[in-house]
C-alpha cells in the first residue's frame, strides 16, 4: 500500500487569484490569448443576469459555459459546478447575484475554495453580499448603464484583467456592449 502524497493548492498565500499583481513576489507573465479563454459562469439563480453575461461573452468572442440550476425544485450546488468546470478546464469563473448572506452560504464557500485550489480566478458581478474573505475572488464588476459613472470599463477587459493577472481595483464599474 503506498501513500498519495496531497496536493499543494495553486492559490497565492496573500491575495486572491487573479489579484497578485501588486503582491510582494509577483511574476510578470504573457497574457492569455482570448481565444485561449473559457469562462464557466455559474448560477445562483438570476437567469436573467446570467443570460445577460453569457451574451456580454459571446459579443466579445469569448467562450463561456454555463452551469444552470437543474431544475425549479432542486437546490444549486455551487461545489459539484465548480469542480466539473475546474476539469474542463475554466480560465475564470463568472457568478452573478452572489449573496453569501444567504443559506447557501457554506456551499458557496467551500465552491471558492475549489477555485482558489485549483489557481482559478473568481469574478462576481453585481454582488450583494460578497464573501468576507476577499482572497475568495479576484474582482467585483458592477454593472452600470453605458455613459452613466466615470472609470467605467468595458466588462470583457474587467474580465481579461482578473485572467490576466493585472493591476485593477477590487470593485470595478463596468458596461456592457
Amino acid at each position: 500500500m503506498s501513500a498519495v502524497p496531497a496536493l499543494a493548492s495553486c492559490a497565492p498565500k496573500n491575495a486572491a487569484v487573479g489579484d497578485t499583481a501588486t503582491a510582494a513576489g509577483h511574476i510578470n507573465h504573457d497574457s492569455v490569448d482570448k481565444s485561449d479563454i473559457l469562462i464557466g459562469v455559474v448560477t445562483t439563480g438570476d437567469e436573467e443576469l446570467d443570460r445577460t453575461v453569457l451574451q456580454t461573452l459571446q459579443k466579445a468572442d469569448i467562450k463561456a459555459v454555463y452551469a444552470p440550476m437543474p431544475d425549479r425544485s432542486t437546490t444549486l450546488n455551487p461545489v459539484q459546478s465548480f469542480k466539473d468546470m475546474t476539469r474542463r478546464p475554466v480560465t475564470a469563473f463568472v457568478v452573478d447575484s452572489l449573496d453569501m448572506q444567504g443559506n447557501q452560504r457554506n456551499s458557496w464557500t467551500e465552491a471558492l475554495q475549489v477555485a482558489r485550489d485549483a489557481g482559478i480566478p473568481v469574478i462576481l458581478v453585481n454582488s450583494a453580499n460578497p464573501p468576507k474573505d476577499a482572497k475568495t475572488y479576484a474582482e467585483i464588476l458592477r454593472i452600470v448603464p453605458t455613459g452613466q459613472g466615470n472609470g467605467t470599463v468595458p466588462f470583457d477587459q474587467a474580465v481579461q484583467s482578473a485572467i490576466n493577472d493585472n493591476p485593477h481595483p477590487k470593485t470595478i464599474s463596468v458596461t456592457l456592449p
